[in-house]
C-alpha cells in the first residue's frame, strides 16, 4: 500500500489509525481539531485558521456528466455582485462546516464534489456571510444512495429562512418548508419528480421580497409569491442548517459547483398571477349534488367495509388474507355491474412478523405490548437479554454512545407531528447500531395510546450492521425513562422472529364506468387495499377504498355515463413498497397522457374538509364551482395547493395532476398501524361524506365539456 493509497483517520476517542483509501460512500470518519482551533457547537470560525471536520479527499472519479460554469471568487456580504462567485473551490472544505445533526454520516472531498454521506441526517454550513434578499443560488447535486432528499437547501429570506427540498417523502417531492407552516410536501409548492440514481440535476434558487423561484434543468419548478405569506423552517433538526446549509435526509448526496450571485431587486419580480378561468358549463351540472344525496341516503358502503374486515382482517402484503380480500373485491365489483373488473399483477416483498414479545427483566417481571417494525431482521432463537438505555433524540444517543454499546436502546421522544417523530421508526435502527446497540425499541409514532404498539416501515443502511428494531406503547417507554432518571437497572427479553421471504405476487384492482364522448381519457379516483398486518386495516385505508369503489357504484345504479370514463384503482403495497403503485405507472404508461386527474384518499375515514391539488395554476382554478357545492352541502369546500397521496407520487411524476382528500385526522394517528384499527372506528357517517365527496369531485372532473388542463 503506497502513500497516495493512504489516508489517516481517528476514531472517536481520538486514537489514530491508517486506513486504505474509500471506495464507497459510507465509511464513517472522525477528524478532530487541534486543541487550538477546535470548535465547539454554536463557535465562530476562527479567522486566518482551517477549519478541521469530518473529510477525506479522494480521487476515484464520480460518475455522471460534468456541467461546466465560469465561476468567480467568494466575497464578503458587502462584496457579492451581479456575477457568480464561488462559494466551493471543489478541493477544499473551505467556507463550509459540517452541520451538527446527531448521526450524520462523514462529509468528503471527492474530485471536485463535496459529499454527505448517508445518515439520519447529514449536512454541512456556509461559514461567510450570505445577502438575505435579491440573490441567486446555483449548484449541482445528485442522489448517489439512498430514497430520501438529496438536497435540503436552507436560504435567507430577510429575517426568515426555508428550505428548498428536492427529493424528499420517499424519493419524488420537490418544494419550500414551509409556507403557513405547511411543509414541502403539503403546501403550493409542492411538486413531484422521479430523480435517477447517480445523475446531476442543475438547480437554481432566486430570493426576492415577494417571491420565491425554483428551476431544475432550467424547468422552474416553484414560483411562489411571499407576500402576506409566512415563511419558515419545519420544527427540528434542520434549524442547525441556519443561514445557509445544506442536507441530505437518510441519503448520501454529491454537491458541485455551488455558486451565489447578488441581483438587482428590481429584476426579481414576480410573474403575474394566471389569469382566472372561467367555468365550463354542463348540461349535467346538478349531477354531482346528486350523487351527494345519494351517497348520504344510501348504505350500503358501511356494511361492505364491516364485511371486508371481519371476513379477511388485516392485509398485508404477500399474504393470503389480502389475495382473498382482493378475489372477493373482484367479484362484487362485477355483480355490482362495472366494467373492465380486473386485477394487474404485482410483484410484492414478503416480510413475515412471526412470534414476536418483549419480557422486562428488571426491575420487575412483566411482559411489555411491542410490535415489530416491518423489515426488521429477528433476534435468533434465543433472543437478545440485555441491559437498556433510554434516550429522547439522537443528539442524546451521540453523547452516550459509549453507554449504549451491547445495550438496548429505547428512544422515547415525544410526539411533535408525525414527520418529525416518524424519523426514529425509520432510521433509529441504524443510528443505535452505529453507537454498538444489539437492539432498538422506540416510543409508538403517536399522540394518544392505551398501551397499543403502532408498527410501520424501517429502513436499514447497508454500510451499518442490521439490529433488531421494534416499538414499545408510549406509556412503557414513559416509565423506562422514569425507571432510568431514578438510577434503576432495566433489562429486557427480546424475542423476533421477523424475517424477509422472497417476493411473491399480489395485484392492483382495476374497475371502470367507461366514458360517452372519450372513452380513452381516465380519471382516477382510489386508496390502497393492503394495510400492516395487525387489526383490520378499516381507517388505513379500507375504509376509503370502499368510498371509491362506491362512487362508481353509485353512478353505475343511476344509469349515469360521463363523457370521460372513471377508473377505479384499488393499489397493492404501498405499506412497504409502493410496489403497485409503480407497477401501475408501468403498465399503463402509454396511456398517462390521457390521464386527466388522479384521486387518492389516504388519511383516514374521518369528516372530508376539502381536497388538496398539485398541479397547474389554470387547473386550480377550474376547481372552484365543485369546491363551492362541497362547501355548501358537506361543508368540504377547502381547497389547497399540495396535496395527493403516496400511491400518486409515480403518476404526478409523468405530469398527471393529483388530488387528495383532506379530513378532520384529529384521531387518525391514534389507530393508525395498530391493532386497533378495526371498523368500529369508522363512522357510517363519516364514510358517506367521504364517499359524497369524492363522488361529487369524480364526476364534475369526467364531465366537465373541457379537460383539466396540465
Amino acid at each position: 500500500m503506497n502513500k497516495a493509497e493512504q489516508s489517516k483517520s481517528y476514531s472517536r476517542n481520538g486514537t489514530f489509525s491508517t486506513q486504505r483509501a474509500l471506495s464507497s460512500c459510507h465509511t464513517f470518519v472522525i477528524y478532530p481539531q487541534p486543541e487550538s482551533s477546535r470548535l465547539t457547537r454554536g463557535s465562530p470560525t476562527p479567522r486566518g485558521r482551517p477549519l478541521f471536520f469530518p473529510l477525506i479527499v479522494r480521487t476515484r472519479p464520480i460518475l455522471g456528466s460534468l456541467f461546466v460554469v465560469m465561476l468567480g471568487v467568494v466575497g464578503s456580504v458587502s462584496g457579492w455582485g451581479a456575477t457568480w462567485q464561488k462559494l466551493f473551490d471543489g478541493k477544499s472544505h473551505t467556507g463550509w462546516r459540517p452541520t451538527e445533526f446527531a448521526g450524520g454520516g462523514a462529509i468528503e472531498i471527492e474530485e471536485g464534489a463535496m459529499i454527505l454521506n448517508q445518515g439520519a441526517l447529514t449536512g454541512v454550513n456556509y461559514t461567510n456571510s450570505v445577502p438575505k434578499l435579491d440573490y441567486e443560488i446555483e449548484l449541482e447535486a445528485k442522489r448517489v444512495v439512498g430514497s430520501d432528499f438529496f438536497c435540503g437547501l436552507t436560504f435567507p429570506v430577510d429575517n426568515s429562512f426555508c428550505t428548498w427540498i428536492v427529493g424528499g417523502w420517499g424519493g419524488s417531492v420537490v418544494g419550500l418548508s414551509s409556507i403557513d407552516g405547511e411543509d414541502a410536501a403539503n403546501n403550493s409548492t409542492t411538486r413531484f419528480l422521479r430523480f435517477e440514481q447517480d445523475q446531476w440535476y442543475r438547480l437554481r434558487l432566486r430570493v426576492s421580497g415577494t417571491n420565491i423561484s425554483a428551476w431544475i434543468d432550467g424547468d422552474r419548478m416553484i414560483d411562489a409569491d411571499i407576500r402576506e405569506r409566512t415563511i419558515g423552517l419545519r420544527p427540528g433538526d434542520i434549524e442547525l442548517s441556519k443561514p445557509l446549509g445544506i442536507a441530505a435526509y437518510s441519503t448520501t448526496a454529491a454537491l458541485r459547483n455551488i455558486q451565489l450571485r447578488s441581483l438587482d431587486s428590481g429584476s426579481t419580480r414576480p410573474s403575474p398571477p394566471p389569469a382566472p378561468s372561467v367555468p365550463q358549463p354542463s348540461a349535467s351540472s346538478d349531477i354531482p349534488g346528486q350523487l351527494i344525496t345519494a351517497a348520504l341516503e344510501t348504505h350500503v358502503a358501511w356494511p361492505r367495509l364491516a364485511q371486508l374486515c371481519d371476513t379477511f382482517g388485516p392485509r398485508f402484503s404477500g399474504s393470503t388474507n389480502l389475495e382473498l380480500a382482493i378475489d372477493w373485491i373482484l367479484a362484487e365489483m362485477k355483480r355490482d355491474g362495472l366494467s373492465n373488473v380486473h386485477g394487474e399483477p404485482v410483484s410484492v416483498p414478503r416480510w413475515v412478523r412471526g412470534r414476536e414479545s418483549a419480557a422486562l427483566l428488571e426491575p420487575k417481571s412483566e411482559t411489555l405490548p411491542m410490535l415489530g417494525l416491518g423489515g426488521s431482521i429477528g433476534t435468533g432463537p434465543d433472543g437478545i437479554r440485555a441491559e437498556v438505555l433510554v434516550v429522547q433524540s439522537y443528539e442524546e444517543l451521540k453523547t452516550r454512545a459509549a453507554d449504549a454499546r451491547g445495550r438496548i436502546v429505547v428512544f422515547n421522544a415525544p410526539y411533535t407531528d408525525y414527520g418529525e417523530s416518524v424519523r426514529f421508526r425509520v432510521t433509529g435502527a441504524v443510528e443505535a447500531a452505529r453507537a454498538g446497540a444489539v437492539a432498538s425499541l422506540i416510543r409508538s409514532v403517536t399522540d394518544f395510546s392505551l398501551q397499543t404498539p403502532h408498527t410501520g416501515m424501517m429502513q436499514y443502511d447497508p454500510a451499518v450492521p442490521k439490529i433488531p428494531h421494534a416499538a414499545l406503547s408510549s406509556e412503557d417507554t414513559d416509565r423506562l425513562a422514569r425507571w432510568q432518571k431514578e438510577g434503576r437497572t432495566l433489562r429486557i427479553h427480546l424475542k423476533m422472529e421477523a424475517r424477509q421471504e422472497a417476493d411473491v405476487l399480489s395485484r392492483n384492482i382495476i374497475a371502470e364506468i367507461p366514458g360517452r364522448e372519450r372513452p380513452e381519457e381516465f380519471v382516477i379516483v382510489g386508496g390502497h387495499i393492503d394495510s400492516w398486518d395487525v387489526g383490520q386495516g378499516a381507517q388505513d385505508d379500507g375504509g376509503n377504498c370502499v368510498a371509491a369503489w362506491e362512487v362508481l357504484r353509485l353512478i353505475r345504479e343511476r344509469g349515469l355515463q360521463p363523457r370521460r370514463t372513471i377508473r377505479c384503482v384499488l393499489w397493492t403495497n404501498e405499506e412497504n413498497g409502493l410496489r403497485g403503485a409503480r407497477a401501475y405507472r408501468d403498465q399503463h404508461r402509454p396511456e398517462l397522457a390521457r390521464h386527466v386527474v388522479a384521486i387518492e384518499a389516504d388519511s383516514g375515514t374521518y369528516a372530508p374538509l376539502g381536497f388538496g391539488f398539485t398541479g397547474s395554476d389554470a387547473a386550480f382554478g377550474e376547481l372552484g364551482s365543485i369546491s363551492r357545492l362541497l362547501e355548501s352541502r358537506l361543508k368540504a369546500g377547502k381547497l389547497t395547493r399540495g396535496g395527493g397521496e403516496s400511491d400518486l407520487g409515480p403518476l404526478l411524476e409523468e405530469g398527471v395532476p393529483i388530488l387528495g382528500l383532506r379530513v378532520d385526522g384529529t384521531r387518525y394517528f391514534w389507530f393508525h398501524h395498530t391493532s386497533a384499527d378495526t371498523v368500529d372506528k369508522v363512522s357510517p357517517k363519516d364514510l358517506a361524506a367521504c364517499t359524497a365527496a369524492l363522488a361529487a369531485m369524480v364526476w364534475q372532473l369526467a364531465d366537465a365539456e373541457v379537460r383539466l388542463p396540465r
